[in-house]
């Protein structure tokens, strides 16, 4: 139980700011009482030495009886004390006409301020030495003038239980009102346990109101709906991907169930069961490219690794693949060409594995009689290849949207060609994945009649 409460992030941010408001308490309250102290000590002083002033112009002004003259000027003083003794011991005068010795209580110490108790009396006084005139003579007088204190010990204890009382009410009142705000100001992660426990493959949609959440909470509620977001896009397009990939195997399986089962229907020739076999064959390896290419996704998801990264010449690589290509581009009537030159620091059989599926489905999907341009540039911070070539009226209409579905696995834009180009569909999602690996990103655009993909790698 215990383990559990020190684990509330309110009781810790409780417990905190209360041993931090009690050790503020507790320096305010020594100072404020100690300044009070010294406030009562300082009026004592400057009502006692102001007594002594008057002794002082009393002997001065020689009055003809001393002790009548000193009372009169101490009416409603009943809280001083003032003992005037000569050299020899005589006592002329003691306003409280007690015959105590103060001299003795406080020890002599001559121009120190002391304090001290008699009788359960807490005094606060000095012993000074004063050279004066007395009958006559100029005499060295002992004048000890000291004030009660009492009242004011009285007041300052009950100060300090009042200060005591008034800080600990502050420290209950500090406690609940930090455990209120740090339970209202934990409440969006409440919200966000709550959403959590709802969240399933089915819904997604939820997400937390940034409008009332604080500001400290606010990049964790703002992650936490990324996180959703993701999670949503990723979701969508695996429940996509999962559909596309049994319709993609559907198609081969069923043509190989047809074919098998119209040949058993009767007895056929060698020669019309070598048919059926090669067309069958036929299938059989488009599924087997179609298994490796997921295969290859599928690992270059979990980060696959880069064993054989190495400078690349770029205008050397394009020399190749296009003499690779000239046959097929010839076909259709078009030209390859290649401008400036580059470098980037790749996987070579990766890389050319990207080039190919980019620059096939160029002259593929390209307009006969156009010309397929492979654009290279290179600065200090990045490499960019651009491939651009000119396409059919149909796809220059199409959106930004539409452009950024082509790296989604198993898109086409046309399923009715699907046989007829021979592809899996996976190729430009292998091109993006082996891009990406290599911390380089990829878009696709138009530009006027021309698609474009481009390519920008980081210089290493």
């Amino acid at each position: 139980m215990r383990n559990k409460l020190f684990r509330s992030i309110g009781f810790r941010i409780s417990f905190i700011s209360t041993l931090f408001t009690i050790l503020i308490l507790i320096v305010m309250g020594i100072f404020v009482n100690q300044h009070v102290v010294n406030y009562f000590y300082q009026q004592n002083q400057k009502e006692i030495e102001g007594k002594i002033q008057l002794i002082e112009n009393l002997f001065q002004q020689k009055p003809s009886n001393f002790k009548d003259s000193l009372d009169e000027a101490l009416i409603g003083h009943d809280n001083l004390v003032i003992q005037i003794k000569l050299a020899n011991g005589q006592t002329i005068y003691n306003k409280k006409n007690d015959h105590t010795d103060l001299s003795q209580l406080i020890q002599n110490r001559n121009g120190q301020w002391v304090n001290w108790k008699n009788k359960d009396q807490s005094y606060q006084g000095i012993m000074v030495n004063k050279n004066l005139r007395y009958d006559q003579i100029d005499q060295n007088m002992q004048i000890i003038a000291a004030i009660e204190v009492t009242d004011n010990y009285y007041f300052l204890h009950s100060f300090k239980q009042q200060l005591l009382m008034i800080g600990l009410l502050g420290v209950i009142g500090l406690m609940f009102l930090g455990w209120l705000a740090t339970w209202q100001g934990l409440g969006p992660i409440r919200k966000m346990a709550k959403l959590s426990e709802n969240i399933s493959a089915n819904n997604l949609s939820n997400r937390l109101d940034l409008s009332n959440v604080p500001i400290e909470l606010t990049p964790l509620a703002t992650a936490f709906n990324d996180m959703l977001n993701r999670l949503e896009v990723s979701v969508d397009k695996l429940s996509a991907f999962s559909s596309d990939l049994a319709h993609e195997i559907r198609t081969p399986i069923n043509n190989l169930m047809m074919q098998t089962q119209v040949c058993l229907t009767k007895q056929r020739s060698v020669e019309e069961y070598q048919d059926v076999l090669f067309s069958n064959l036929e299938e059989y390896e488009h599924l087997a490219k179609m298994i490796s290419d997921m295969l290859f996704l599928a690992k270059s998801d979990h980060n696959l690794a880069l064993k054989n990264k190495k400078e690349i010449d770029l205008k050397q690589e394009m020399r190749v693949l296009f003499e690779y290509f000239e046959a097929f581009a010839s076909e259709k009537h078009i030209q390859l060409k290649q401008i400036g030159q580059a470098s980037i620091h790749a996987e070579p059989a990766m890389i050319r594995r990207a080039f190919n599926n980019l620059i096939s489905n160029a002259i593929k999907y390209g307009e006969p009689d156009s010309i397929l341009e492979v654009k290279l540039s290179q600065d200090h911070q990045h490499s960019i290849i651009q491939i651009k070539n000119k396409v059919s009226a149909e796809m220059q209409a199409l959106s930004p949207l539409q452009l950024s579905r082509f790296f989604d696995r198993f898109y086409r834009l046309d399923s009715s060609r699907h046989k007829a180009e021979d592809g899996t569909g996976l190729g430009l999602a292998i091109t993006k994945s082996i891009i990406e690996i290599h911390d380089a990103a990829i878009d696709v655009f138009m530009e006027e009649e021309n698609i474009v993909f481009r390519m920008i790698f980081k210089m290493q």
